[in-house]
Order: structure tokens, then C-alpha cells, then sequence
């Protein structure tokens, strides 16, 4: 019988362990899992997607899919999830690679929130127009026809010197064109005719679109990233980033930290430094951005890692150079989770003909199809009186993948680096209030060596 209550309690204990660590994995993206690593894979974009499916087919994790994701039970976060590819511009086979896969990554990251201002509201104009003629007019003289054109592009000009001013910059760029394919303008009409084409019809559609999108963001993190890049080639990276309500939060915090209600979770055990694959390269160096993590007493940390390559290999001092610009982009990830104004602009022009021309006298159809494309996206980002830390730095080796060496450098922050620079603090106010002490002898001895190791009960 008492092996059979103590069978029962085992059972029990088994039981509730489970569902606590159900609960705990209950916000999928806001806290580390074993299966949050970043991952090297064939095709980043698709791999992305195969992963966030496998998620939703398992009925222990919360599905979560690209777009808003509404809470599903008590306790759960809205969550917005987004993904973006960013691309290298040099092959992995250079010296500069970790800089560009840096910067690949951020692309990424911005195509990512991109997704997610359009998302809150989008103004978009759209203009459309086909056009069908037909001219069999008689051929005029092409002197006229530019003439004519003018009058048409400019309007009705009083001043006609300024209308000599600008007929003479076109012709001047009409002759130059025209030259080029053998017209002389001092030939006769006859001649010019057989130079400058005719169209006899044609058939035009011309559009255009403009859109554009803006928001401010708090707690936009990277969940996961995906990375395609074989030797000597340029790598893609794919990111799968989120937005909840909960890392808002926890960017205001950042900005404004009070420990009164300073949200805690229970049932963790490990620090964040335990938690970051430093004695894995593989992981480690595809690792990018910022991402919050639970620390051992429960409390949300963000943890940002940097990227880069010294400028040569072989050279110590342009390592820590590298190390010192990798904190740099560290640090800016952290800074964008904080605060960030996202701004989206994408124009595309398009014109799509057909039809028939005489060139030289003899008939030609023709068509083509041109576009004229620009999308711009923006972030930016500021704060004030940051307490970011340095968390861990690690130098990976160059291998067969990449010809460069990388330093990555984590920085975090957490409530632990409010406390400590409290503590400072109050350290200094208390030093201000105490007696001081002068001391009046000088130096003129070197020294060097070792110092002693300090007591680490800090």
C-alpha cells in the first residue's frame, strides 16, 4: 500500500510538471525554446514558413501565423508575427562578410516591420489609363513636330524667350539623340523624314501606384532566423519577427523601469548568459538581433547581438576594433525594440505598348514593357540614459563557410542593470554626504606585473 501511494504522488508530481511547463511554453516567440535557434537552410524564406507549420500542427504550442493572432485563452498576448529576407552584398568568401551578413540581417528586419505598419494602416492612390491611336496624317516637317510638341508640354508661354530657352535645351538633346542614328539639321526635309520614326498606331497603358505607411513601434523583436549561404556565395537571411503586447511592455520598462510592476514569471532557473549558444559557432553566428529571455529570478531581459569583421585577420588591435563596432550594432538593435518610427513608401510607375512605326520608310512593330520601381523603408530610433550591458563576446574562426573571422558581441538588458546602476547611484550620494581624504604624494616609480584577484563577493 505504501508503495502504491508513493507510485500515486510520483504520478501526481509528473503530472502538475507538465502542465506548469505547458503554462510556461504557453507564449510561443516570448520566451527561449529549444527549438528557437537560428538554422541553416536551403531556401530561408520557405523554411521560415515549413517551421511556423509545424508549430501550428502540434496541438502543445500555440500557433501562431503571419499576420495578428488573437489571444486563445486567458493569460496569452496579441501577437503580430511578420517575416522578412534581407540578402548580402558580398560573397562569403570576403574579408567584409560578417559586416554584410550584419547588414543582410538588417534588411530583413525592415522588411519585416514593413509588413507590420502596412498592416496598421496603409494610404494607397492607383491611377490607370490605355490609350489607342491611329495616325495616317501626312508627314510634316519634323522641325515643326518638335515645335509642336513643345507647345503641347509647356502650355500657352507669353513669354515667348523663355519658350526660345527651353526649345533650344530639348533640341539640343533632340539633335544630339538624333545625330547619333546619322539626322542632320541642316538637311533637307526629305532626308529628316527618313531619320525621325513615325507611329501609324499604337496601343498604350500607362499606371501608377503610390503607397505609403507609418507607425511607431515598441517590442519588436526577432523570434527566429533562417540563413542560406554557400561557399564563395552572397547569403540570404530570412527573419520570422514578432510583436505582442507583453514586449511592448517590456519596452516601456526599458525606457521607464519600475520594479513595482515589473511583470514576473516563476519556474526559472537559468541566467541569461546560460541561455545563449556561446560554446556553439554554428548557432552563435546566425544569431542576430534583439530577443527577450527570461533570467533566473523570472525577470524579462532583452539580449541584442552584434556582428562584425576586422578589417584584416592576423591583427589584434582590428579585432577589438570589430568587437567594438559589433556592441555598436548591439546596441542599436536594443534601441529599436525600445522606441522606433517605421515609415513604408513604394511607387511604381509601368507603361505597356504595342503598335507600328516607319522608320526610314519602312514599317516596324514594335512593343515593350518598362517599370520604374522605388520602395523605401525607414526606421529610426532613440533613447536616453540607456543601461545597456555587455553580456558576453565571443571571436568565432574563419572556416570553410566563411573566409573572415566574426566577433559577436551580446549586450542585454535587464532589471539587474537598473539595480547595479541604482546602486552607483546611491553609492555617489552617500560619498558626496562622507568625509574625504587627500592624498599629497607622488608617483615616480613604475610598476608592472599582476595584480592580485579581488574577492568576488561583490
Amino acid at each position: 500500500m505504501k508503495h502504491i501511494k508513493t507510485l500515486f504522488i510520483l504520478i501526481l508530481f509528473l503530472t502538475v510538471s507538465s502542465i506548469v511547463k505547458a503554462e510556461n511554453k504557453a507564449e510561443p516567440g516570448l520566451d527561449v525554446d529549444s527549438g528557437d535557434e537560428a538554422v541553416f537552410a536551403d531556401s530561408p524564406g520557405d523554411e521560415a514558413r515549413e517551421w511556423l507549420d509545424e508549430r501550428c500542427s502540434n496541438p502543445k504550442k500555440r500557433c501562431l501565423e503571419e499576420g495578428f493572432n488573437q489571444p486563445e485563452k486567458e493569460g496569452q498576448s496579441t501577437v503580430y508575427l511578420a517575416i522578412g529576407t534581407g540578402y548580402s552584398t558580398m560573397p562569403n568568401s570576403a574579408q567584409q562578410i560578417h559586416n554584410a551578413r550584419q547588414n543582410a540581417y538588417s534588411k530583413a528586419m525592415l522588411n519585416a516591420k514593413a509588413e507590420f505598419v502596412k498592416s496598421l494602416g496603409t494610404d494607397i492612390t492607383v491611377s490607370m489609363q490605355n490609350i489607342n491611336k491611329e495616325n495616317t496624317m501626312p508627314d510634316v516637317d519634323p522641325t515643326a513636330i518638335v515645335n509642336d510638341a513643345l507647345k503641347k508640354n509647356t502650355g500657352a508661354i507669353a513669354d515667348m524667350n523663355e519658350f526660345d530657352k527651353i526649345k533650344k535645351l530639348i533640341n539640343l538633346k533632340l539633335n544630339k539623340s538624333l545625330k547619333e542614328n546619322g539626322y542632320d539639321e541642316n538637311a533637307e526635309i526629305e532626308e529628316k523624314k527618313k531619320i525621325v520614326s513615325k507611329v501609324l498606331n499604337s496601343d498604350v497603358f500607362e499606371s501608377s501606384m503610390q503607397q505609403s505607411a507609418q507607425g511607431f513601434l515598441s517590442g519588436f523583436q526577432t523570434w527566429k532566423t533562417f540563413e542560406n549561404g554557400d561557399p564563395g556565395d552572397k547569403n540570404e537571411i530570412t527573419v520570422v519577427a514578432i510583436w505582442s503586447d507583453k514586449l511592448a511592455t517590456l519596452a516601456s520598462h526599458m525606457k521607464n523601469y519600475n520594479p513595482n510592476t515589473f511583470p514576473i514569471k516563476k519556474g526559472k532557473t537559468k541566467t541569461l548568459k546560460e541561455q545563449i549558444p556561446l560554446n556553439n559557432a554554428g548557432v552563435l553566428r546566425r544569431t542576430f538581433g534583439a530577443r527577450m529571455y527570461y533570467n533566473e529570478k523570472g525577470e524579462m531581459s532583452v539580449v541584442a547581438f552584434g556582428h562584425q569583421s576586422p578589417q584584416r585577420e592576423g591583427k589584434k588591435k582590428l579585432l577589438q576594433n570589430a568587437c567594438k563596432k559589433a556592441r555598436g550594432k548591439a546596441n542599436a538593435q536594443l534601441t529599436l525594440f525600445v522606441n522606433e518610427s517605421v515609415y513604408f513608401g513604394d511607387t511604381l510607375v509601368e507603361k505597356d505598348a504595342e503598335g507600328t512605326q516607319v522608320v526610314d520608310g519602312q514599317e516596324q512593330e514594335f512593343a515593350f514593357l518598362g517599370q520604374d520601381w522605388e520602395e523605401t523603408i525607414k526606421a529610426q530610433g532613440a533613447i536616453k540614459d540607456a543601461k545597456f550591458a555587455r553580456l558576453a563576446q565571443k571571436v568565432v574562426p574563419a572556416d570553410n563557410t566563411f573566409n573572415a573571422s566574426a566577433c559577436i558581441v551580446a549586450v542585454a538588458w535587464s532589471p539587474e542593470n537598473e539595480r547595479g546602476a541604482q546602486s552607483v547611484t546611491d553609492s555617489k550620494n552617500q560619498s558626496t554626504s562622507s568625509t574625504s581624504s587627500n592624498n599629497t604624494g607622488t608617483n615616480t616609480k613604475s610598476d608592472s606585473g599582476q595584480g592580485a584577484t579581488g574577492d568576488d563577493d561583490f
